[in-house]
């Protein structure tokens, strides 16, 4: 899969946001900004989740992508079409990120608090800005 094509899924991934988000509101759940348990493991797992994404994306396109460890497990032997571990990898990262906007809108549905729900949602897009599909120009060698 070529660079264009990750990039294009990476401008469509917000879609699912909108979609997300009108699910919220045509749920019409009272807000309700209290703290509740499950609200507070909801906030700490979408976190998690999204610096696991980020740290990854960071350690993958740090290095010439053929030349990383990470990738060197995903492509087993050298018979595996590189450009499929790219995507494979890719995905990878924008489901981790995609799960913290996720577990917003199910805590939302489930306790109405609206604060923890923005809050995964602005961490879900913090880590999809840094799983921006890098070419074999653009990535650096630190």
């Amino acid at each position: 899969m070529n660079n264009m094509s990750l990039k294009l899924l990476w401008f469509i991934f917000p879609l699912t946001k909108l979609v997300y988000a009108y699910l919220a509101y045509s749920n019409r759940k009272e807000v309700n900004n209290s703290f509740q348990m499950i609200s507070i493991m909801m906030l700490i797992i979408g976190f998690v989740i999204c610096m696991i994404s980020i740290l990854l994306s960071k350690i993958i396109y740090k290095k010439n992508f053929s030349e990383n460890k990470i990738v060197k497990s995903f492509l087993g032997n050298s018979g595996t079409d590189s450009s499929m571990a790219t995507f494979t990898l890719f995905a990878m990262l924008l489901g981790l990120a995609e799960s913290a906007a996720l577990f917003g809108l199910v805590q939302f549905l489930l306790t109405g608090n609206l604060i923890v729900g923005i809050i995964l949602f602005a961490l879900c897009f913090v880590a999809w800005a840094f799983n921006f599909p890098r070419g074999q120009n653009d990535r650096t060698d630190d």
